[in-house]
């Protein structure tokens, strides 16, 4: 992975040549790669770190291309329906390894999946060039009242003016989808090539509880000037439903992979202590299998849905498929809380203490699950299953 500001870094494996990825090898190098990301998540636990090596062995992996057009070297991944569930099983094993990995690699696919859906076949095939050289694709589109805002400028080019806030990755991402507002107020996404353009970064706004090595510091584009040809789509396509509110259902799969970490690591961490005969401990443990099972369950079922949306697409199909997410990731986030209190009950104050992992991914999943709206999605879901006179049997069918 090469850093915007300069700095180089050697691959850690070799590249394996750009070829078509079947999908179930995909998610086996995806759970390789999580087995042996914990220890670089905790060197890296500081608001200046970064998961470099694993990173680099995503891109050597085939993994920052598969969410490509086959035609352009991917594997499709995300992009049909039949591929939804490798996706989230991708990202539920980032998020098993380092929830800083799972935040960056959704960030990536999610603009490779916006440049698909809303791109021109030149900017798909352009882009994916991109990505087949390791560039790191991200989403930022969070800003405060500097927000950003795009000028038409001389020679077909745009003017930037604002900033954002939460730019995941920065120095490492170097082609985010930055939105900003156009003269007439519509909400334009363009891909910044930040390696071309000059950028001021504020790292002294980034100081979280926990997700501290994602880098989501603020970054003002003021005077950066990109090409016509890199604007994405129409103003509003980013708001364009299911994607925008459907997506949830990536960042949940990445929360659950964090709640089965924690399980694995109470598991462990009681037969390392000789805990297994102790009631008490053995009823947590059911409880929290029950939980990891049911968040798996869900995961399934909501890549079945978007599965189907993708093959038959209706905005009855759209409308059905959001309500599902919508109560997808609101079961995750009560999965997660409810296995970090049982956790925390089965490892004591001792376990919270390092070298133990317990600490970071509970303070990384408590910043993590705090994403948009929450009340929202689960109020949404309800109206949706409230207007429906379709019985319970029948309702997701």
């Amino acid at each position: 992975m090469h850093s915007h500001q300069g700095e180089n870094y050697t691959a850690t494996a070799t590249a394996v040549e750009t070829r078509k990825l079947p999908l179930t090898e995909a998610v086996k190098l995806a759970k390789q790669i999580a087995d042996n990301a914990p220890p670089e998540a905790a060197e890296t636990d500081h608001a200046q770190g970064f998961p470099i090596r694993t990173i680099q062995q995503i891109a050597d992996a085939n993994l920052l291309t598969a969410p490509l057009p086959e035609k352009f070297g991917g594997a499709n991944l995300g992009l049909e329906g039949g591929t939804n569930h490798a996706l989230l099983q991708i990202l539920k094993h980032f998020g098993r390894g380092n929830l800083v990995v799972g935040r960056v690699y959704e960030g990536h696919f999610n603009a490779l999946l916006l440049i698909k859906l809303f791109g021109s076949d030149e900017q798909v095939e352009r882009f994916a060039e991109d990505a087949k050289n390791d560039k790191l694709f991200g989403v930022w589109n969070t800003e405060a009242k500097d927000g950003v805002k795009i000028f038409p400028h001389e020679n077909g080019k745009f003017r930037f003016e604002g900033a954002k806030t939460f730019a995941t990755g920065t120095d490492f991402v170097t082609r985010p989808v930055v939105n900003g507002a156009m003269p007439d107020g519509g909400w334009q996404m363009s891909i910044v090539p930040l390696d071309e353009v000059i950028t001021k970064t504020d790292a002294s706004w980034w100081n979280p509880m926990g997700m501290r090595a994602t880098r989501s510091f603020k970054m003002d584009f003021t005077g950066a000037e990109i090409e016509g040809k890199n604007l994405i789509g129409a103003p509003g396509n980013y708001y364009r439903q299911p994607w925008f509110s459907g997506g949830s259902i990536r960042f949940a799969a990445v929360q659950l992979g964090a709640a089965e970490a924690i399980f694995d690591e109470t598991r462990k961490y009681l037969q390392m202590l000789g805990r297994i005969d102790d009631p008490y401990q053995k009823m947590r443990l059911g409880e929290m299998a029950i939980l990891i099972e049911t968040g798996n369950l869900w995961l399934k079922s909501a890549a079945e849905k978007l599965d189907e949306y993708m093959t038959n697409s209706s905005e009855q199909g759209s409308e059905n498929f959001l309500a599902y997410a919508n109560m997808m990731r609101s079961v995750i986030e009560k999965i997660c809380v409810e296995t970090m209190n049982l956790c925390q009950k089965c490892v004591g104050a001792r376990g919270l203490n390092k070298p133990f992992h317990f600490e970071r991914i509970i303070r990384d999943l408590t910043i993590y699950l705090r994403q948009p709206a929450p009340d929202a999605a689960l109020a949404d879901a309800g109206r949706y299953v409230l207007e429906s006179k379709i019985a319970a049997d029948d309702l997701w069918k």
